[in-house]
């Protein structure tokens, strides 16, 4: 063989592109070992079969109209972009021609350009989010579940009636209530939120309704409460299936009679507020249970609307994440870095049990912990497939305290189960207020974890 066909035979054979040769008649003449991985065949069983034979009946009309442009001079070569096994393939077909410039075959070389197109993608997916006007409650809908969740709050915002948030704890409730504030007629008045699960059992009345100077111990002034504050506006009561018994009988009380009366007053103060509530348990259960008022529960469910969790509406995870990329980017004072391929698909391949907060948390870290342009699977928290740091200098402290607070999340959810999720008996069972109780749920993470 000449030694220049040689070398070329060995080049062609190296190369990483797939080459493939087909005749004047449009028949394979050759395959080099890249083109049989790509197009998985053998170069033995296609040699002298039509090119046909390497693609679907359906794109055949097309191939052959390229094929036409590159005979006939109109074109000296053209590219086609294909998907095949998974991967997206550039393929250029380029027309071979003699000294006379007769036609003698076509050249088709393919390149896998799969991660430039999934790059591509992500920067036309950051564009989007960067066109996006950058507010706290910017809600991020793709997927067809949020999108029609957010088609009912635009519906119902411009009304007065009684909204009911449901969902998972993380799912993102207080954005729609911002959303339902700021479009409906009220949006000049106050957002006023209350957590019912972080306030006090003994203080809850004072901090709905108000008390006077002087109604009880510690009352060293008077205060309007969360009612009186949101006047002309909306009042959020966040976590309202965690109020207890005594407290929701006295809020159906207000919201029928559109009046409060703070402790230790005499008079009666008109309410004008619209009162949107929200709750990640079941209250049709609790209500069979005893342990939410059936009239309550009827009083607020006028206009229910449940937000999904995040694994039921995948297509949102990689914009959110994005999103949130951008913002703690900016947080910091850092350059946006980007997602790897790997790290998008260990996001979208997991069940996200902290629903949106656990997955702003991940990008939080990832952006803190980061040190370069891309988000790898190491980046991110263990449970996504990631590290975490490992302990320097004492480490028999840091192991100390980590026994502690296992043992403390233990000693959470076994009280938790004993009292059915009951927070009100939970607490008084270990000896703290409420308010302590939620603190610690929120530090473990165990509000979605409740019976």
């Amino acid at each position: 063989m000449n030694p220049t066909n040689e070398l070329f035979q060995a080049i062609v054979n190296e190369m990483t592109e797939g080459v493939i040769f087909l005749d004047a008649e449009d028949r394979i003449a050759y395959l080099n070992p890249a083109a049989e991985r790509i197009r998985r065949v053998s170069a033995a069983k296609f040699i002298g079969r039509p090119i046909h034979d390497l693609h679907p009946a359906r794109t055949y009309a097309a191939v052959d109209e390229l094929l036409n442009r590159l005979k006939e001079g109109r074109a000296a070569s053209r590219h086609r972009v294909i998907q095949a096994q998974g991967r997206y393939f550039d393929n250029t077909y380029t027309a071979v021609r003699g000294a006379a410039g007769d036609y003698r075959g076509t050249l088709l070389v393919s390149r896998d350009i799969t991660e430039k197109k999934d790059l591509s993608e992500e920067n036309l997916q950051l564009k989007k989010i960067l066109a996006r006007p950058f507010e706290r409650s910017a809600l991020i809908a793709e997927s067809p579940a949020i999108k029609a969740a957010l088609a009912m709050v635009e519906a119902v915002a411009p009304l007065d009636s009684t909204v009911l948030l449901t969902g998972e704890s993380g799912t993102g409730k207080e954005l729609f209530v911002e959303r339902i504030h700021s479009l409906s007629p009220r949006r000049s008045g106050p957002l006023i939120n209350v957590n019912c699960a972080a306030l006090p059992e003994h203080l809850v009345e004072s901090e709905l309704f108000g008390h006077v100077k002087g109604a009880f111990t510690g009352a060293v002034g008077a205060h309007p409460g969360r009612f009186l504050q949101a006047q002309g506006g909306t009042l959020f009561l966040d976590e309202v299936g965690d109020l207890p018994l005594a407290a929701q009988a006295k809020l159906l009380r207000v919201l029928q009679e559109r009046s409060v009366q703070a402790v230790g007053g005499k008079g009666e103060t008109p309410v004008d507020t619209r009162i949107v509530a929200a709750t990640n348990r079941d209250l049709e259960e609790d209500v069979r249970r005893g342990r939410f008022r059936a009239d309550l529960y009827f009083r607020l469910n006028v206009i229910p609307i449940h937000i999904p969790p995040l694994r039921r509406r995948p297509e949102d995870i990689l914009p959110l994440a994005e999103h949130f990329l951008i913002h703690f980017a900016r947080r910091m004072s850092k350059p946006t870095p980007r997602l790897s391929a790997e790290a998008r698909s260990h996001l979208l391949a997991y069940d996200f049990p902290g629903n949106v907060r656990q997955l702003k948390h991940a990008m939080e870290r990832a952006v803190a912990l980061g040190d370069g342009d891309v988000i790898e699977i190491a980046d991110l928290p263990r449970e996504f497939g990631g590290t975490v740091p490992e302990p320097v200098g004492e480490v028999e402290v840091g192991d100390l305290k980590s026994a502690l607070l296992a043992c403390e999340e233990r000693c959470l959810i076994a009280a938790l189960r004993r009292h059915g999720g009951r927070r009100t008996e939970t607490a008084r069972a270990l000896g703290i207020s409420r308010k302590a109780l939620w603190e610690k749920l929120q530090r473990f993470g165990l509000s979605e974890k409740l019976p």
